[in-house]
């Protein structure tokens, strides 16, 4: 999200006013319109489009449409398709070539003796020999595919440019944009579709890369990172560990495309691929030295997670890829993306084996259509292969990520010397254009506005690299709740500009109906060296924390502050059982770049109940009494590994929304244990929780997250001290949390839980004619939890205990279950879910259903 966010802005920022018509110079030469079968007059769909003797091109989508340009001298397009005549069409240089109608003409192919003919089609799998030979590719990749060998290593040079596409270079007409009218001088021209462009980002990268296949291990060492750009002031880490998960690379050869975080179905998978795409025979060409059958795919539903393109296969008996390029339909249910393509090349080296040599990947990006747009290019090209056994001590690091130390730093002639493939001229001149716009105020103020937006915090200094002290997060200033009514609040943080090691961050609430000084102050010893903020990876932190503060027993934001001004919003019935809590807590915290993370703790709390809570006790003549507070003490442990997981530094920590890397399996097992007579501590306890969580992706039909949770008290205590099944009453959707449970409405000392939500991804609405134009999502979700609660935890057969607060009861001989059935994707940002409540429906002061929304952001 916060991608998406930082796109947003940088339109803001330079093209406020602007058009996106783009009034281009005489030099661009653009062609539009629409390609018909001559006979038929029908749209011909999939066709390609291009400038003879370029690169530059593109296919007509569903309806038969196309739009391209080039600022090269190039006047002639060509028109191809398998079935068709190749039809070559004249445009007037430097102008619009709008509303085109081409026809192109059928004809009769002749291919190893199966003749094709381009009348309606009634595609067939059966004798059909381009199906045969994609049959025949798929038996062969495993042993195409360079992971086949017992071990390689290999260098890869990465480098991902985004510029705002399409630019307008006719700045002066704007009476604001004319301050920057010395952006004309930077402007580019897009490999992509011709279109003049503005580079505002350049992130590169050079890594090792070892693989070893018995026991099967991968490593990448990255050696060299750089970042220059517009974005440079606004990434605390987040947007590149973000933008390493979306631009991750694909493997052609496996059955699933992992790209902008969603599953396509790849041309070649061994379970789906001739179910899911149509294949033809277009020709044999030379590609390099190499002879090839031409290959084009597309897929039998242009909604769904597939791609149209072209396979190059070698026609030397091996079927190996040459050469690919697949294209997103114009149709596909995909946010944000106008234009998708992806290439690679293959090289084969002496002993015959084939390895990638290049792959490019195109995106335009936009945010609203018709509005500006971004280009993104990522460019990987790997070099130095070898074939031997890497050393077993390569392997022994932990994590498969390993940055390092000196990566960041790397001299510009580090550069020079070990890029494979040279700046532009462009992306060379980007430090210019830096300096040129900060010496604008209205530029400054723009970014000052975006880094606000996207961290959440106010910084003190001109920018990140002298900011000490950061405001924030500024989205838990104002707030209400029943007991506080109208709640402000004003925090910080200090920054590695003011101490590389120690940290200190707080803040301080005040309620304007009780009148209280709420507060938090802590103090952080960072082990490790950082960058800009405490919560870098890999953290080694030992911490002080000391709060005052107003909590409500029974609902807990695991991924966002109580504060949080877009969870303050509640429904229902009002909460006014609450509870003032004091606390002290020593912690440290260990990550390893395995996944695995260590927590431990020692914590001293007092909890004083407010408004309708009480905790009361029966005296032994069956008197009520009320107890005013309860103090305990605590130590405790947790354990945390997620294999496989992506390193993440975003600040709000690697479990919060805006880390999008979100497939590594997660293990956590804690243990608290209650420290009777220290530091007043009235009890003593021991408290296990466990769980598992795992993102299960089914190929293009959409993925399930699943969690399964246990948890058990095992000695007698109080109902504060024993599981408050975590509840929800704000008007946000809320992960691990139950939207129809009242606060309070159960306690149990052992329990064990499901959380199941099933993201369709338009599955059945991408195929209902009438709503498919809409790009609706659906999502379903079943919550329950089933537990008990033990003689020795029942205040009615124990009589020293704390007596239920009205309306709580324990959780009984059957589980607690809500589900709900809801559409994502509205306005391409908007999820609704319609909830509904399937047990204990006769408890009192219940909601048995309701309708609860959340933003989410997703391509």
């Amino acid at each position: 999200m916060a991608k998406i966010i930082r796109n947003i802005f940088l339109f803001v920022l330079l093209l406020a006013g602007s058009s996106n018509s783009a009034l281009l110079a005489q030099r661009i030469t653009s062609a539009s319109g629409i390609v018909k079968d001559s006979i038929t007059g029908e749209p011909m769909s999939y066709v390609s489009v291009i400038f003879e003797n370029s690169t530059i091109g593109t296919m007509t989508d569903d309806n038969g449409l196309f739009t391209l340009q080039n600022d090269r001298g190039l006047t002639k397009l060509l028109v191809s398709s398998l079935g068709y005549e190749n039809k070559r069409v004249n445009l007037s240089a430097g102008k619009k070539n709008e509303a085109l109608s081409i026809l192109i003409r059928p004809t009769t192919i002749q291919i190893s003796e199966v003749v094709i003919k381009p009348t309606k089609e009634k595609y067939t799998k059966k004798d059909n020999p381009a199906v045969e030979l994609i049959r025949n590719v798929i038996e062969r990749k495993n042993d195409n595919r360079i992971e086949a060998k017992s071990a390689y290593q290999s260098e890869r040079y990465e480098k991902l440019s985004i510029a705002l596409d399409n630019f307008n270079p006719n700045l002066d007409k704007n009476k604001f944009l004319k301050k920057f009218s010395f952006i004309k001088n930077y402007l580019d021209t897009s490999e992509f579709n011709g279109k003049p462009i503005l580079t505002v980002s350049v992130r590169e990268t050079l890594s090792d890369i070892y693989y070893r296949k018995d026991p099967k291990s991968e490593k990448i060492y990255t050696k060299g990172q750089k970042l220059q750009g517009i974005d440079k002031s606004l990434d605390e880490g987040g947007i590149t560990s973000n933008l390493q998960e979306i631009f991750q690379g694909i493997n052609i050869f496996d059955n699933n495309i992992n790209i902008l975080l969603n599953r396509f179905v790849s041309p070649l998978s061994s379970t789906l691929a001739t179910s899911y795409y149509k294949y033809y025979i277009m020709d044999t060409v030379m590609v390099g030295n190499n002879e090839c059958i031409d290959l084009a795919f597309v897929p039998f539903n242009s909604q769904s997670y597939g791609f149209t393109g072209r396979l190059f296969v070698t026609t030397d008996g091996h079927f190996a890829i040459k050469k690919f390029l697949l294209n997103v339909p114009s149709n596909i249910n995909l946010n944000f993306v106008d234009n998708l393509r992806i290439t690679q090349e293959f090289k084969q080296m002496p002993d015959s084996t084939w390895v990638l040599d290049q792959e490019n990947t195109f995106i335009n990006f936009y945010v609203i259509k018709g509005a500006q747009q971004l280009y993104a290019h990522q460019m990987r090209s790997y070099n130095n292969y070898d074939f031997s056994t890497p050393p077993d001590s390569v392997f022994d690091v932990l994590g498969s990520y390993i940055v390092l130390e000196s990566a960041i730093n790397q001299p510009d002639s580090f550069w020079v010397a070990n890029r494979h493939v040279p700046l532009k001229e462009k992306e060379n001149a980007l430090k210019d254009l830096l300096a040129e716009l900060r010496k604008v105020p209205a530029f400054n103020v723009m970014i000052k506005t975006a880094e606000i937006l996207i961290s959440g915090y106010i910084q003190t200094g001109k920018d990140r690299s002298t900011s000490k002290f950061d405001f924030g997060p500024m989205n838990t200033t104002f707030s209400a709740n029943q007991i506080e009514g109208f709640r402000m609040r004003v925090g910080g943080m200090t920054t590695a500009n003011f101490h590389k090691h120690l940290f200190a961050s707080g803040f301080m609430a005040y309620g304007a109906t009780d009148r209280k000084l709420k507060y938090n102050g802590k103090l952080t010893w960072a082990f490790n060296k950082k960058q800009y903020h405490e919560g870098e990876n890999p953290r080694n932190n030992l911490s002080l924390m000391h709060e005052y503060d107003i909590y409500t027993p029974g609902q807990d934001f695991l991924f966002t502050s109580k504060d949080n001004i877009f969870v303050a919003w509640k429904v229902g019935e009002p909460i006014t059982k609450m509870s003032y809590i004091r606390k002290t807590m020593l912690s440290y915290e260990k990550e390893w770049l395995n996944g695995l993370t260590f927590k431990t703790w020692v914590r001293n709390q007092n909890d004083e109940p407010t408004g309708t809570l009480r905790y009361t006790k029966r005296d032994a003549y069956g008197n009520m009494y009320r107890i005013n507070d309860i103090t305990t003490s605590e130590a405790g442990v947790q354990l945390r590994f997620a294999p496989g997981e992506r390193p993440y530094s975003g600040r709000a920590g690697k479990e919060s929304v805006f880390n999008l890397s979100k497939d590594a399996p997660v293990f956590k097992i804690s243990h608290q244990m209650g420290l009777n007579n220290v530091l007043g501590s009235e009890y003593s306890y021991n408290h296990t929780e466990a769980s598992a969580e795992k993102r299960i992706w089914l190929s293009s039909f959409g993925h399930i997250d699943t969690k399964i949770k246990a948890g058990k008290v095992w000695d007698k205590a109080p109902f504060p001290l024993l599981i408050l099944p975590n509840t929800n009453q704000s008007i946000t959707i809320q992960p691990e949390a139950f939207h129809m449970m009242s606060a309070l409405e159960f306690v149990t000392d052992q329990y064990v839980s499901l959380d199941v939500t099933y993201y369709l991804k338009g599955w059945i609405l991408n195929r209902i004619p009438g709503v498919n134009w809409l790009k609706l999502r659906e999502v379903v979700s079943f919550n329950a939890i089933y537990g008990g609660l033990s003689d020795k935890n029942n205040p009615m057969k124990t009589p020293d205990l704390f007596m239920f607060p009205e309306g709580t009861q324990p959780l009984g001989d059957r589980p607690y279950m809500e589900a709900s059935v809801g559409l994502e994707n509205i306005f391409k940002i908007l999820r609704v879910d319609y909830f509904r409540r399937l047990s204990y429906l006769d408890n009192s002061n219940i909601k048995k259903s309701g309708v609860r929304i959340a933003l989410r952001f997703s391509f």
